[in-house]
């Protein structure tokens, strides 16, 4: 590849793996090596880097789980996008340890607020008439399922996901998955309030009419005050 025809920078001999992954990583950010380029085999880098294999498939594996390469058997490695979700599932471990305390769950439903409110007010600008439609129909739907609590959650995700992609922005969407999975157990427990679905339709209702009426103000607030009453009904339920 014409990316390594240079002179391979100087080794320290210790940690060889992780000063080659710096390297390959830093001709990703530098724009040395592109989207979907291959890199050179594994021979090929062990002779430019100096080094054994061992020390070339750990750089590339650790380069794998960073989401820059695309590491597959009988391919050629090759320089990748970075996936918002995988991004985010690298914290997944650390994530579920916060959320299993109090203080964890507060933060996440914190998160969830500030992402979703930001949501509503963007899709209160941006949604096409289509889209508008579409919403409204999902609306719909859960209101004639609203005696149906599995139904219903359902259209609740179909829902809220719609005015996600409705924002058109893939790291906001992974971020607002990753913080709903991580809020399931919450969400199953206020949805087992025995007011808990009237009053989520009542909001969706609001949310979409603030929406629909080009009000991101409004749109902001009735998101707000929805997703406060959940985690209302939330603490409510375990205390």
């Amino acid at each position: 590849m014409t990316s390594f025809a240079k002179p391979a920078v100087a080794l320290r001999r210790d940690r060889l793996s992780d000063q080659i992954a710096q390297d390959i990583e830093r001709r990703i950010l530098a724009g040395e090596l592109s989207i979907g380029e291959a890199l050179p085999s594994e021979r090929d880098l062990m002779v430019h880097y100096g080094v054994g294999r061992p020390a070339v498939r750990e750089a590339l594996l650790w380069l794998n789980k960073k989401g820059l390469l695309a590491v597959s058997n009988g391919d050629r490695t090759r320089v990748t996008e970075p996936d918002p979700k995988e991004l985010l599932d690298l914290l997944s471990g650390a994530a579920k340890m916060l959320v299993s305390r109090p203080h964890g769950v507060r933060l996440f439903q914190q998160t969830r607020a500030f992402v979703e409110t930001s949501v509503a007010r963007r899709a209160a600008l941006l949604a096409t008439p289509e889209q508008i439609a579409e919403l409204e129909e999902i609306l719909t739907a859960s209101e004639v399922e609203s005696n149906d609590l599995a139904a219903f959650a359902l259209h609740d995700d179909a829902f809220h996901s719609h005015l996600m992609s409705i924002v058109q922005n893939p790291l906001v969407d992974a971020l607002y998955h990753a913080v709903l999975e991580l809020l399931e157990e919450q969400r199953r427990i206020s949805l087992s309030h025995p007011i808990a679905l009237a009053a989520a339709i009542k909001a969706h209702r609001a949310i979409f009419a603030a929406i629909k009426r080009r009000d991101p103000d409004r749109a902001e607030e009735e998101m707000a005050a929805h997703l406060s009453k959940v985690e209302e009904t939330y603490w409510t339920v375990i205390k």
